[in-house]
């Protein structure tokens, strides 16, 4: 694992938790494959996280969702 994607990681869980992290980062991985806009991507992934039952403030999600998508990016940019 790269050193970018470490340091998202640990702030996101540090942040966020652990739990809730490695759930909305299953969501927006589950998002990114689809052939979608970015805003129907965040739509989708919305949705999803409230199908889990995650309750978190607007500002946790939407933080969340973007340094899940962070992280993502620092995988891919390693490849």
């Amino acid at each position: 694992m790269n050193i970018k994607a470490v340091a998202i990681s640990s702030f996101a869980r540090f942040i966020l938790g652990g739990n809730v992290f490695s759930r909305l980062l299953s969501v927006v991985t589950r998002q990114q494959d689809k052939v979608l806009s970015g805003a129907e991507k965040r739509h989708a992934a919305l949705e999803d996280i409230k199908t889990i039952g995650l309750e978190l403030a607007e500002w946790a999600v939407n933080l969340g969702i973007e340094l899940a998508v962070a992280w993502l990016k620092s995988k891919s940019d390693t490849k």
